[in-house]
């Protein structure tokens, strides 16, 4: 059960306070009404009593920083082509694991980072994908943390040198 004013892990939108709860016209049973931190001008209608979509606490500060401890040995990711790709990154993302989302943006960006020396673009779909890795695991750990969005990425380069 969800109380207003909680901060949530939302599978798609990042994290989110929980602002109420509404019944939605023509649609049976009540929702929560979510609004996220890190998504301009949007509103998320989710159904209470659902089992599909993956809601939960926003982790800990020691749950961040040992995260972000862990991040020089997680691992990165290989995939079989475009289409595991594509299938696995949809599930790593849908999971709301933040393990995994640190172990696929290392990938996507160890990617990027190839690419660049040898004067590549990453293709429009990995920096989708990175971007919106970035975005969920950047805003747990911002809010976690009790830091600004943008100042995650300096926080985690300092606190691994």
């Amino acid at each position: 059960m969800l109380t207003e004013g909680q901060l949530v892990m939302h599978e798609t939108a990042g994290v989110c306070r929980v602002v109420g709860e509404t019944k939605l016209d023509g649609l049976p049973g009540q929702y929560y009404v979510l609004c996220p931190l890190y998504v301009n001008d949007a509103t998320f209608y989710t159904p209470k009593e659902s089992q599909k979509v993956k809601i939960r606490p926003v982790m800990s500060q020691e749950e961040a920083h040992e995260l972000i401890a862990q991040l020089p040995d997680v691992p990165s990711l290989t995939f079989e082509n475009q289409n595991d790709q594509k299938l696995r990154c949809a599930a790593i993302l849908k999971s709301g694991d933040s393990y995994q989302l640190a172990s696929l943006a290392k990938t996507l960006y160890l990617d990027q980072l190839r690419r660049s020396r040898q004067n590549k673009r990453s293709g429009i779909s990995d920096t989708t994908m990175l971007k919106k890795t970035e975005q969920l695991l950047f805003g747990e750990l911002a809010t976690a943390l009790g830091l600004e969005y943008q100042d995650v990425l300096e926080y985690i380069q300092a606190h691994l040198k």
